[in-house]
């Protein structure tokens, strides 16, 4: 009988430990950079051979983490 006792007590250890443990790991976010661009695409309309144009895009992060943009390509 105190062997069955013992048993159930180390069964609701180890799941109330494991209970712990998956809420603990629930709690934590991983850190990562999420990018936003407030406009993603602008329409520069018909230009010339040669035309120099600009514009500007808004980016942001919303994430948790620093963003890194290391390349840039036109498209």
């Amino acid at each position: 009988m105190m062997m069955r006792v013992i048993k159930t007590i180390l069964c609701q250890c180890v799941v109330l430990m494991v209970l712990v443990a998956l809420t603990h790991a629930a709690g934590e976010k991983e850190a990562i950079p999420v990018i936003e661009v407030e406009r993603p695409t602008y329409d520069f309309h018909q230009i010339t051979q040669g035309e120099v144009i600009k514009h500007d895009f808004r980016v942001f992060n919303r994430g948790n983490a620093p963003l890194q943009i290391k390349n840039v390509k036109p498209g």
